[in-house]
């Protein structure tokens, strides 16, 4: 399996959104952070007058995503309010996140509780996580869950390309099973993608 360190390192280079996020004028990155926190707290992106330029900026960074019939923020990694396999609940709202990947990291990188609600992959069995901040409190059917992701470039909107295949796996045998041989596949015990989660996305809101 592949180490945290070196998926990190993996994932930042076809999805470096922290390297995106540094290269912006401050006041967009501040309001690319307004909109993550706005996000955890509320389940909607912040509501901004004047600023449509910004939001397209940010957009053609692959930092948020844009309905483009309504110039509506529809998400931003990690959170999505179109709907996905992976289903959100906060503590005043619910939402949904990207990928598997994404669910995970929502609780401990913004400090909040969170019940994600998603199914395996390979079986559809349903999986259910609750976390509170850093603790994990809860996960059915059994602590033996995996993450899997199936490598590939990310082309102009990652959300539509490789978040669709970080997916949650019901335990190490199905995780294997659907790893196979294929090197552009690496999967994760459910404290190692966490801890994966954390490294990747708490930078953007530091």
């Amino acid at each position: 399996m592949m180490n945290v360190e070196v998926a990190l390192n993996k994932l930042n280079s076809l999805l470096p959104l922290k390297e995106r996020q540094d290269s912006l004028e401050p006041e967009l990155k501040l309001l690319h952070q307004k909109i993550l926190f706005s996000f955890a707290r509320s389940g909607r992106a912040v509501k901004s007058k004047n600023n449509e330029s910004q939001l397209k900026e940010l957009d053609k960074n692959d930092l948020i995503v844009l309905d483009k019939s309504t110039n509506e923020i529809s998400g931003a990694y990690p959170f999505s309010l179109k709907k996905t396999a992976h289903h959100v609940f906060l503590e005043n709202a619910d939402l949904y996140a990207m990928c598997a990947f994404d669910a995970i990291s929502i609780a401990p990188v913004f400090a909040v509780s969170t019940i994600v609600k998603s199914h395996c992959h390979i079986t559809n069995e349903i999986i259910e996580i609750k976390q509170d901040a850093n603790t994990i409190k809860s996960v059915k059917p059994s602590k033996d869950i995996y993450i899997g992701i199936k490598w590939q470039s990310t082309g102009s909107c990652a959300a539509e390309s490789l978040c669709m295949e970080m997916v949650f796996l019901k335990d190490k045998e199905i995780a294997k099973g659907w790893m196979g041989s294929d090197e552009n596949i690496s999967i994760f015990p459910l404290n190692d993608a966490v801890k994966f989660s954390i490294n990747y996305f708490k930078p953007l809101i530091e």
